[in-house]
C-alpha cells in the first residue's frame, strides 16, 4: 500500500471515528489524527503478535486499552445490532 492509500484509508476511518466519537465518546479521551493511526498501528502490532503467540496479560490490557479509546467496542456493538 503506497502513502496515498494509507492516508485515503486513515481519513476515512478517522472520519468514522469523529462520527462515532461525536454520537457515543462522552467520557473518553478525543483524538487527533495522529494519535489516532499511531494507537491504530500499535493496536495492529499487538493484535499481529497475538497470531503468532499468546498475549502477556499487560499485551492485553494495552489492546483493551487502545480499543477503548478507538472506540472499537461501539463501533463492533453497533455492527452486532445490524446483524
Amino acid at each position: 500500500m503506497d502513502l496515498n492509500n494509507s492516508a485515503y484509508v486513515y481519513d476515512y476511518y478517522y472520519e468514522n471515528y469523529l462520527i462515532l466519537y461525536n454520537l457515543y465518546g462522552r467520557g473518553r479521551p478525543k483524538l487527533n489524527r495522529e494519535q489516532y493511526e499511531k494507537l491504530d498501528q500499535e493496536l495492529m502490532a499487538l493484535v499481529a503478535k497475538g497470531d503468532e503467540s499468546e498475549l502477556a496479560r499487560d499485551q492485553i490490557n494495552r489492546v483493551r486499552d487502545i480499543e477503548y479509546m478507538l472506540l472499537d467496542d461501539i463501533a463492533e456493538s453497533l455492527l452486532d445490532k445490524r446483524g
